[in-house]
C-alpha cells in the first residue's frame, strides 16, 4: 500500500513541479532522468524521491541554470548547487513569515483572519502587490525546498481565494468598463492568478465576469457573445508548456471577433515571443490597470 501511495502519475508531477509532460518525456530520453515505472496500462508513474528532485531542478532552472547541467543530479548535489548559486535572496517581512508559520501549523482560520486584517489595513491594491504577490513567492519557495507539503500549499490557496472572492464583491461595478471575461484554457487548473487579475481589474473599474478554469474554446466564444464582453483575459501558470500556451492563445484569437481584445497573463506567458497581432501580454498586475485605461482612451477617441 505504501508503495502505491508514493507513486505519482505524469499529470500530478506536471502540476506539482511546474515541469510539462513533454519536457519530462524529453528529459527521460535525453538525460536518463526521471526514470518512471510503468503500471499495468504502461502509463508512467514517478516515485516521490524523483518528484522531490524535480522540484529542486525546477528551482535551479528558474534562476538560470541549463537542464543539461542539473537534470539527473542527485538530491544532495542539487541542494549543493542551490547553496552555491550566487544571487540576492529576497528579504521577507516578519508578517509574511508568520503567514507561512500558520500554514505549516495548519491554522486555516487564523490564516484567513490574518489575511483579512492585512487587506483591511492595506487596501486591495497594496494587498495584492505587497502581501499576496511576495507571499505566493515565499510559499512557492518553501514548497520547492520541501518545507511545506502539497496539501499545505492547497490550504493556503483556498484561504487566499476565499478572502479575495469576498473582497471583490464589495468593489464589483456592474456598470464598469470594459466588460471583461476571465477564464483559463483546458489543462490550466490554477485559479489564483485569475482571481488576482479579477481583483485588479475590478479595482480599476472594469466589470468582470468569471467563468472559472478550463473552459473549452468553443464555450469561451459563446460566453463572450452572451455577455457582450469587450475583453477576454486568460491566465497561464508556469505549469503550462510554452508551446501549448502559444497554440491555445492563437486558436482563441482566431475564434474571437476582432472587436474583442485578448489579454493574457501569468507566469506561463512571460517567455512568449512573437505573439500574434491582437494579443496583449501582461507582465505584473499593474499592467492590467494600464490596459484598462488604454482601452477606455481608445474607445473615447473612436467615439
Amino acid at each position: 500500500m505504501s508503495e502505491e501511495i508514493s507513486l505519482f502519475n505524469i499529470g500530478v508531477v506536471e502540476r506539482e513541479t511546474g515541469i510539462g509532460k513533454d519536457t519530462l518525456r524529453v528529459w527521460e530520453k535525453r538525460y536518463g532522468f526521471p526514470l518512471p515505472v510503468r503500471d499495468q496500462h504502461e502509463d508512467r508513474l514517478y516515485p516521490a524521491e524523483q518528484v522531490d528532485r524535480l522540484r529542486l531542478i525546477r528551482r535551479l532552472l528558474d534562476i538560470g541554470m541549463r537542464p543539461a547541467k542539473v537534470v539527473g543530479l542527485s538530491y544532495p548535489e542539487l541542494n549543493a548547487l542551490l547553496t552555491q548559486t550566487p544571487g540576492d535572496e529576497p528579504v521577507y517581512s516578519a508578517e509574511l513569515l508568520e503567514f507561512v508559520e500558520l500554514i505549516k501549523a495548519h491554522q486555516a482560520g487564523e490564516l484567513k483572519l490574518a489575511l483579512n486584517l492585512a487587506l483591511l489595513r492595506q487596501g486591495m491594491g497594496d494587498f495584492l502587490s505587497k502581501t499576496i504577490h511576495p507571499l505566493n513567492l515565499l510559499v512557492g519557495d518553501a514548497w520547492l525546498r520541501g518545507e511545506i507539503h502539497v496539501f499545505e500549499e492547497h490550504l493556503y490557496s483556498e484561504q487566499i481565494i476565499s478572502v479575495l472572492r469576498t473582497a471583490i464583491t464589495t468593489i464589483r461595478n456592474p456598470r464598469g468598463t470594459p466588460r471583461v471575461l476571465l477564464t483559463t484554457l483546458p489543462g490550466e487548473e490554477h485559479s489564483l492568478g485569475l482571481l488576482m487579475a479579477e481583483a485588479t481589474l475590478s479595482l480599476s473599474g472594469a466589470y468582470c465576469m468569471m467563468l472559472g478554469v478550463q473552459t473549452p474554446i468553443s464555450e469561451i466564444v459563446l460566453a463572450v457573445q452572451a455577455h457582450q464582453a469587450d475583453v477576454l483575459t486568460l491566465s497561464f501558470s508556469s505549469a503550462m508548456p510554452a508551446a501549448q500556451v502559444k497554440s491555445g492563445v492563437e486558436q482563441v484569437r482566431k475564434a474571437l471577433p476582432e472587436t474583442v481584445s485578448l489579454w493574457i497573463g501569468g507566469a506561463g506567458v512571460q517567455k512568449q515571443r512573437n505573439v500574434e497581432p491582437g494579443i496583449q501580454v501582461m507582465g505584473p498586475l499593474s499592467d492590467l490597470t494600464g490596459a484598462v485605461l488604454a482601452w477606455r482612451a481608445a474607445v473615447s477617441s473612436n467615439g
